[in-house]
């Protein structure tokens, strides 16, 4: 089924205001700064676009309008006072709904805990406090973060703004959405098997997934103990930069190992790519891949090398090794029955309150055998230091986000299982990657490259990403939606059997 949004415009701004400059991080700070921009302008702007399109696109489970609009006129009184927080003062941002937010609820897209209202914030909601950002909202997402299409039985579908009936990536789909719908100025994702970077490549923005234990996740739901991170989901890479560093600053645990006080991510992106040395991966890289994805990457691979890379091919036998149904099912399923399992079982009238989805993960993780679960976990830090050695002669990794075209949102099975091909084994090997918009298939819809790094080295593929997008100026396309619902019922069939907002 083709596009519903062909030739249909997003509803301009209010012409001849402030909120024209709506569009990144780093121009609305710019624009509060030089007076020409108020937090609070900015902010019901966005939550004004929110109301005009989130009957179309369902992106939320809460809008935080009331405290959203209070806060952003305490950053002004802030600033008038005196008091800059720094880069994210007053910027809009909103959460997926598997991270704790204080007095506001967090379901984990659940009915299960649809009525759950945290006592505190998130170390992640704290740190992003502290700098200044103002939340908008909880965004919507897969239900307990089990599944990638961005469909959920109980909140309603997340639909993808480039088409509304293409999938947007899952399960941190409606943070991804409200960045490219422009609901927001950035948002934070979680990502097991590709969560962060799946609906970033769907939705033509930035997704970046930090070193595994580079950001702390106290505070949000796990969808499992050893695979999860959290991180920005942005549209510009600069943007990525400015939340991370809020990300990595110190709470009251001492700072991590990767990260001394003061360290500032963004200060290497403008040093441009010559002789960074960029490789895919034989036997990897281009495996079952679509032709259109694999001809944006070919097209991707040149404009690096034009700016400067040395583009090489390498060999990664691991992760030919690594099979991703297999870490699918033997490591975070089994996790996910031990973190949920639990409660699901001794949970009453459990098939009203748990979607399909999650009893068919959760049947499938109880299945595995220990045995099998403690085997791939002890051979995993041989697997990492073997990995690892391959940055020995490059400096970064390249493949697709995703080995197709945004599917239909009513694909089966077998699609969704598709999309962990790219991105699961680095999630175990528990390095970063980034998601950057590189081009788009027929019918305009979003493709996106992944850039993997070693440890630590989330600068790096910043400013990889940063360099390629000044050249290519990919990210600044935006999705044809108009505010005015494209089809009658989308985004509207579970709305009367929602909890107030």
């Amino acid at each position: 089924m083709g596009s519903l949004s062909t030739n249909v415009g997003i509803p301009p701004l209010p012409s001849g205001g402030p909120a024209q400059l709506v569009g990144s991080i780093s121009a609305a700070a710019r624009a509060i700064r030089q007076k020409a921009l108020t937090c609070e302008e900015l902010v019901v702007n966005c939550l004004d676009r929110i109301e005009a399109l989130e009957p179309t696109l369902n992106a939320f489970i809460t809008i935080t309008r009331d405290e959203a609009i209070a806060t952003a006129r305490k950053r002004d009184q802030e600033l008038r006072g005196g008091r800059d927080r720094g880069p994210l003062h007053g910027i809009p941002i909103v959460y997926k709904d598997n991270i704790k937010t204080a007095a506001v609820r967090t379901t984990v897209g659940s009915r299960f805990l649809g009525d759950n209202v945290p006592a505190e914030d998130a170390a992640i909601v704290r740190r992003l406090n502290d700098a200044g950002s103002v939340m908008l909202g909880k965004s919507n997402m897969s239900e307990f973060a089990s599944g990638s299409s961005g469909s959920n039985p109980f909140y309603g579908d997340v639909h993808n703004p480039w088409d509304l009936h293409r999938s947007p990536g899952g399960s941190s789909s409606g943070t991804g959405v409200a960045v490219s719908a422009g609901f927001c100025l950035a948002g934070i994702g979680t990502d097991s098997g590709g969560s962060i970077r799946q609906p970033a490549s769907r939705l033509n923005i930035f997704g970046l997934r930090p070193t595994l234990g580079r950001v702390d996740l106290t505070g949000v739901y796990p969808r499992t103990r050893t695979l999860g991170a959290a991180g920005p989901m942005t549209s510009t890479a600069w943007d990525a930069a400015i939340v991370l560093n809020a990300l990595l600053g110190t709470d009251a645990a001492p700072a991590n190992r990767w990260d001394p006080l003061g360290r500032d991510v963004a200060r290497e992106l403008e040093l441009g790519i010559r002789g960074v040395r960029v490789a895919t991966i034989a036997d990897f890289s281009f495996e079952n891949v679509e032709s259109e994805v694999e001809a944006a990457l070919l097209k991707a691979i040149d404009c690096l090398a034009n700016l400067g890379a040395q583009i090489q091919v390498v060999q990664v036998p691991v992760l030919t090794q690594l099979d991703y149904d297999s870490l699918f099912a033997n490591v975070l399923l089994y996790e996910f029955n031990e973190i949920l399992g639990p409660e699901y079982r001794s949970a009453p009238k459990r098939s009203e309150l748990f979607g399909p989805a999650v009893q068919r993960d959760i049947e499938r993780g109880v299945n595995v055998p220990r045995a099998t679960y403690e085997r791939i976990i002890r051979e995993r830090p041989d697997q990492v230091d073997e990995f690892k050695r391959v940055f020995e002669h490059v400096d970064v990794l390249l493949t697709p986000t995703l080995p197709n075209v945004p599917p239909l949102q009513s694909s089966g099975p077998e699609v969704w299982a598709r999309g962990r091909q790219f991105n699961l084994p680095f999630s175990f090997l528990g390095v970063p990657a980034i998601s950057v918009p590189c081009g788009f298939a027929a019918g305009s819809l979003p493709l996106g490259m992944q850039l993997i790094a070693n440890h630590g080295q989330e600068e790096l593929l910043l400013r990889v990403a940063a360099a390629f997008d000044s050249i290519t100026g990919l990210s600044s396309r935006r999705p044809p939606l108009s505010a005015r619902p494209a089809t009658a019922g989308i985004g509207e069939s579970f709305r009367s059997t929602l909890p107030a907002q």
